[in-house]
């Protein structure tokens, strides 16, 4: 069963849908309804479900400043909307489907499928990355799976030159200039990432310390990677970083 939350302001709107859900997407689970936006918030705040039916046009607070006030989207979204011209925001905030009313039943199972199979990947992953996560504490991998819609890709970890936050996703830059962007934040790959070779040195990004170039002093200082990336090092990173990459100089010697 997958457990969603009904957000519209319309209670008849609520009230079709959920329906249309009982009707033709039996396994999905109702846990809660709201028609006031806020309300809405404290719901997925409280019941943490893997499905968010939203609205976007609602009084106050609508569906995309909902999802920005939250601390991270750790759900699947299908917009359900009057209105067709908000699709291409609606997809910049990643959401699984648009729907728009009156509510096509084919479209509501396609987008519902796709949500699964999203839920599906993600329960999978989660328990990799737990296992990995216990395993790196034991002996350094040589590979790290990364997660991408289209399922895993194994990673050399010699071949990752850096990673940068993207709110909710991780974006990993490979020495082939191969970019991979994954759904999962910044702080649970340095976590992952060996000490040995890896850094964070701001919080939006990691480095591998194979490839650096250059440091230019600065007050935290910047870094220049072998492909010509400047990165900068934040102020309070600054004295970790220069000691650690000493270190690593030493070690390679």
């Amino acid at each position: 069963m997958i457990n969603c939350v009904i957000i519209d302001d319309e209670a008849k709107n609520i009230k079709l849908l959920q329906k249309m859900l009982e009707l033709h997407c039996p396994d999905v689970k109702i846990m809660a309804t709201e028609t006031d936006a806020k309300n809405g918030l404290q719901l997925i705040n409280e019941l943490q479900p893997q499905l968010v039916f939203l609205d976007i046009e609602m009084p106050h607070l609508n569906g995309f400043d909902l999802l920005k006030k939250l601390e991270s989207v750790n759900f699947e979204v299908i917009f359900v909307t009057a209105y067709s011209h908000h699709a291409v925001e609606a997809f910049e905030h990643r959401a699984t489907g648009y729907i728009t009313k009156p509510i096509n039943s084919e479209k509501l199972v396609a987008a519902v499928n796709t949500a699964t199979k999203n839920i599906e990947s993600k329960n999978i992953n989660r328990n990799l990355f737990s296992l990995l996560e216990q395993s790196s504490k034991q002996a350094e991998p040589e590979k790290i799976p990364l997660s991408t819609s289209n399922g895993l890709v194994f990673v050399k970890l010699t071949d990752i030159m850096y990673c940068e936050s993207s709110g909710n996703y991780t974006n990993f830059y490979l020495c082939d200039d191969k970019k991979i962007m994954v759904s999962r934040q910044l702080g649970e790959y340095e976590k992952l990432l060996p000490e040995t070779n890896f850094i964070r040195i701001h919080d939006k990004y990691i480095i591998n310390l194979s490839y650096i170039k250059e440091y230019i002093k600065g007050s935290g200082g910047d870094v220049v990677l072998e492909n010509g990336k400047e990165l900068p090092v934040a102020t309070r990173r600054k004295e970790e970083f220069l000691s650690r990459f000493e270190k690593w100089i030493k070690r390679k010697n």
